[in-house]
């Protein structure tokens, strides 16, 4: 249980850290780009790691040999950040972070509404990935290769999706790029609730296109209306993933009432919560 709470502890000291000073490091107007490159990065191991132990078990080692080999992977990515040089960005009025200041953000209330939205984010999210295979399994009978299948529709797409992202954001204004990937997302959860097994899986894919981008849209747009915040904004935005912990048992709650299907509208629902915060902040 330690072992689990210091990993946590240690991701999250990561991405606190480690979105703003992406913006120290980045070029005039590359943030966005940047932020969805290094989630890129960072998809391949989220979207490949979970592949690993059963890839260990059917080469008859015992899968918890894995975690010697992160160790070793996590000392070689320290010591290869503390070569690098950077120089923070640092604004006349900007004082140092504390959890008073970062609270004291919410009376904002643009800041709050973006911070919700990275909470509804991550819990449809999660949702939508311990959902799919129980889609695939309950309502289409896809049992056994199901966890390979949504891995296939819904989290390599993710990798895809976040690759492209950073292209396209060298292009278009983020604020309009969220809104494309928010419509994205809606109409893949739509696709996925109310079609046929081929149209299901074409929602799955959608979704998965859709999400890709959308946490860092949020945070870097939230950012850049409040550079000398980034802080206290990057503390606030890791800390709303918790929403990963909460949404998901709301779905289960509907699906156990109603159908598995129907359980999809509760991220429906966080993501039409997602696009109005998107329109808000495109007037702001």
């Amino acid at each position: 249980m330690a072992s689990i709470l210091l990993l946590g502890a240690g991701a999250t000291v990561l991405q606190v850290s480690g979105n703003p000073i992406m913006r120290d490091v980045s070029a005039p107007g590359m943030f966005s780009s940047n932020l969805s490159l290094g989630q890129s990065i960072k998809a391949i191991g989220s979207s490949l790691g979970f592949l690993l132990p059963p890839f260990a078990v059917m080469a008859g080692m015992d899968w918890t040999l894995l975690f010697p080999i992160y160790a070793v992977l996590i000392l070689i990515t320290t010591g290869w950040i503390s070569k690098l040089k950077v120089e923070e960005v640092k604004h006349e009025d900007e004082a140092p972070a504390s959890l008073a200041s970062c609270l004291s953000l919410l009376k904002n209330k643009y800041v709050l509404m973006m911070v919700f939205s990275i909470f509804v984010y991550v819990g449809a999210e999660v949702s939508m990935s311990s959902g799919i295979p129980i889609l695939l399994k309950e309502e289409f009978g896809i049992e056994g290769f199901s966890l390979w299948l949504s891995w296939a529709l819904f989290f390599l797409p993710i990798l895809i999706g976040r690759f492209l992202g950073a292209a396209i954001l060298t292009k278009i204004k983020p604020i309009k790029f969220l809104f494309v990937t928010v419509i994205l997302s809606i109409l893949g959860v739509l696709l996925l609730i109310l079609g046929n097994t081929l149209i299901a899986y074409i929602g799955i894919i959608l979704v998965g296109l859709g999400f890709a981008n959308i946490f860092p849209l949020v945070f870097s747009i939230t950012v850049d209306k409040l550079p000398e915040r980034a802080n206290e904004l990057s503390g606030l935005m890791v800390t709303a993933i918790v929403g990963g912990a909460f949404i998901p048992p709301i779905m289960g709650f509907v699906a156990d009432s109603s159908s598995v299907l129907l359980g999809f509208l509760v991220p429906l629902v966080c993501l039409i919560y997602i696009l109005f915060s998107t329109i808000v902040a495109s007037k702001k």
